[in-house]
């Protein structure tokens, strides 16, 4: 059976009859003039560029459609003068801020976030940098209305607050359809980047560390937190900026066993805000919160050098050990690690004393110990050794010098 005709339109076959066409027309002896006649024929088909003398009067129009309310029709006209690339630069600009306008009138969100970082991207430092920064900026806002009533219904809850997905409004063309959230901090970055000197730069880039804070990504509010404290010294958001940052600080680090430098930093600041935030350092609650972040802070620290003298007890090296464990004892006074340390030199000290000090985990030095004990080779040490283990049998100046024997048993000179 014969297969009917096909008859679907395919740019392809419309490309193939262009180029055809240009190759039989006349003088076409070289690949250079075949390929610049099919570039003239497909032109006007395949691109929006294209000379318009009447784009003055089709800007005018459209801002008059603007001006009666008749925002989608409107919004067609200035995507139309916005897209032709051989219009003046100025007037494209004016076009595709206003397309992004018409999307806000009309209550699409996204669709007008969208546009504004358009603008942003084709203009960087066009006259409507700001104005595209504001808008997304009060877009995100209003997006995070839905944070902000997710934080007031579980207020009761303590610690990271996880997301909760919920079904999307298929409807409601104001708010993304899907990662509403995510979407939101991309903005906001966005409104931080092009604008980083604007009225509402400091507060983008808060909200983009508070987000992340809350749902405990510390890492990520960490590093926007840090950011704030570097470029927006002088905001009304600092003291509250630099709280957080600290907390964050401390709790990126993933706890004791990975690596310390976070909290390093975090003390750092901790020390910077008593001495130059006196918002922080003069408010009653603030000043506690500092306390307690510095307090577990320490805490964290003496945690990992106490885990640092385990180790080397359980890798059988008591002497460097004993130097962690005093170590803890001295640094972190007042903590619990500080007392555990203490018992944990005295015991090993004192083992160490009797000739019997820890193998550790080595199954040769615990055969060794075995053997040692089994038949009574312990010995104890003699006081050079136990001065040598213990700092605190030599005195603060130094071991005392060597006194002159008497001659005959009597008293010795002076």
């Amino acid at each position: 059976m014969r297969k009917p005709a096909d008859r679907t339109f395919r740019p392809g076959r419309t490309a193939a009859l262009l180029a055809a066409l240009a190759l039989l027309a006349p003088g076409c002896t070289t690949a250079r003039n075949f390929k610049e006649r099919v570039s003239n024929a497909a032109k006007p088909i395949l691109s929006s560029s294209y000379n318009d003398p009447l784009a003055d009067q089709k800007l005018a129009a459209a801002e008059q459609l603007y001006q009666n309310g008749n925002y989608k029709q409107a919004l067609g006209e200035f995507r139309t003068l916005a897209d032709n690339q051989s219009n003046p630069k100025d007037l494209a600009e004016r076009a595709r801020f206003m397309q992004g306008e018409c999307r806000y009138q009309l209550g699409q969100y996204p669709e007008a976030a969208d546009t504004y970082h358009k603008v942003l991207l084709d203009f960087p430092t066009g006259a409507y940098r700001r104005d595209c920064c504001a808008r997304m900026f009060q877009i995100c806002d209003y997006w995070l209305d839905d944070f902000r009533a997710e934080l007031e219904q579980r207020a009761d809850e303590k610690g990271v607050m996880r997301w909760r997905p919920s079904w999307p409004h298929l409807l409601d063309r104001s708010r993304p359809q899907v990662d509403q959230e995510g979407y939101t901090l991309e903005a906001l970055q966005r409104v931080h980047t092009h604008d980083i000197t604007g009225p509402t730069a400091d507060k983008a880039l808060f909200w983009c560390g508070y987000v992340n804070f809350i749902r405990g990504n510390f890492s990520e509010a960490d590093q926007y937190f840090s950011q704030f404290c570097e470029l927006h010294k002088d905001s009304t958001l600092l003291p509250q900026a630099m709280a957080f940052a600290i907390q964050a600080k401390n709790n990126a680090t993933g706890g004791a066993s990975y690596d310390g430098r976070k909290c390093a930093e975090a003390l750092h600041l901790v020390s910077v805000a008593e001495s130059s935030v006196p918002e922080l350092a003069n408010d009653p609650a603030m000043a506690e919160k500092l306390t307690r972040a510095k307090f577990a802070i320490r805490s964290q620290q003496a945690e990992k050098d106490f885990r640092m003298a385990e180790y080397y007890e359980r890798t059988g090296h008591p002497g460097s050990a004993v130097f962690y464990y005093e170590l803890v004892r001295r640094r972190y006074a007042g903590t619990k690690y500080a007392e555990a340390a203490t018992e944990s030199k005295e015991r090993l000290v004192r083992l160490m004393q009797e000739g019997r000090p820890e193998p550790g985990n080595d199954p040769f030095a615990i055969a060794q110990a075995k053997f040692n004990e089994l038949f009574g080779r312990n010995k104890s040490l003699d006081e050079k050794d136990r001065a040598r283990i213990d700092p605190n049998l030599v005195p603060a100046g130094g071991p005392p010098a060597p006194q002159p024997q008497p001659i005959g048993g009597g008293v010795p000179q002076q």
